[in-house]
């Protein structure tokens, strides 16, 4: 349906549930791939592809202030960067939710390491209690503090990136779906900038039409 010439959707057009207990399927698919009983995802694309949950994604990417960690056979746990369970209320694919002990320099300034460690304790926790004994834990992106403090406890690291990128390459028909549908508001999107385009418009003016229609 269309209202002032703008596509309106009050329903997605798949069932949403069934695309992300497929998505975090397909991500243990590629986990026992690489032999690894954990994986921890700091890249919000790749926190939203295993969880569907989304907080500040644009503040979230310049920090390591939000991750989620999969277990190949437990639970998923999701760290947000404070205690905000209800913005992962009712996703199948979130066990837990926790407020990540932040370490980076912008939050804890000289006591990143320390902050990093408690971190690590958690990690090293959960993949004792859920990994069978394999000490492996793919990481798709984390800096040198938090990788020595997990080092430090003996897990051996793995490429969680490559782990995240061959999940995703393969598409349920459901993702089909709600591609075309992103596909078609862009289309819109498109439409909307080419009717507002006249004389005296600012660039920006112009840009605001298509992120009206995008969110709207």
């Amino acid at each position: 349906p269309r209202q002032h010439g703008a596509m309106e959707y009050s329903e997605a057009p798949v069932d949403l549930d069934v695309v992300r207990r497929y998505r975090l399927a397909r991500l243990r698919e590629q986990m026992q791939v690489a032999d690894a009983a954990g994986l921890l995802l700091f890249d919000q694309i790749n926190t939203r592809y295993a969880t569907d949950a989304t907080n500040m994604q644009v503040w979230c990417s310049h920090y390591e202030t939000r991750c989620v960690f999969v277990s190949l056979d437990g639970p998923v746990v999701l760290f947000d960067y404070a205690n905000h369970p209800h913005m992962a209320e009712d996703l199948p694919g979130v066990d837990e939710c926790r407020a990540i002990p932040s370490f980076y320099f912008f939050a804890a300034g000289t006591h990143s390491v320390t902050k990093a460690r408690i971190f690590a304790d958690q990690i090293d926790e959960l993949m004792r209690v859920h990994g069978g004994g394999n000490r492996r834990l793919a990481v798709d992106r984390l800096s040198y503090i938090p990788t020595d403090a997990l080092r430090e406890k003996g897990l051996v690291m793995a490429d969680g990136e490559a782990v995240a990128e061959k999940a995703r390459a393969i598409k349920s028909n459901e993702e089909l779906v709600l591609m075309s549908a992103s596909m078609a508001v862009c289309e819109e999107g498109c439409r909307v900038m080419e009717e507002a385009l006249v004389p005296g418009i600012t660039e920006n003016g112009l840009w605001a039409k298509l992120h009206e229609t995008n969110i709207r």
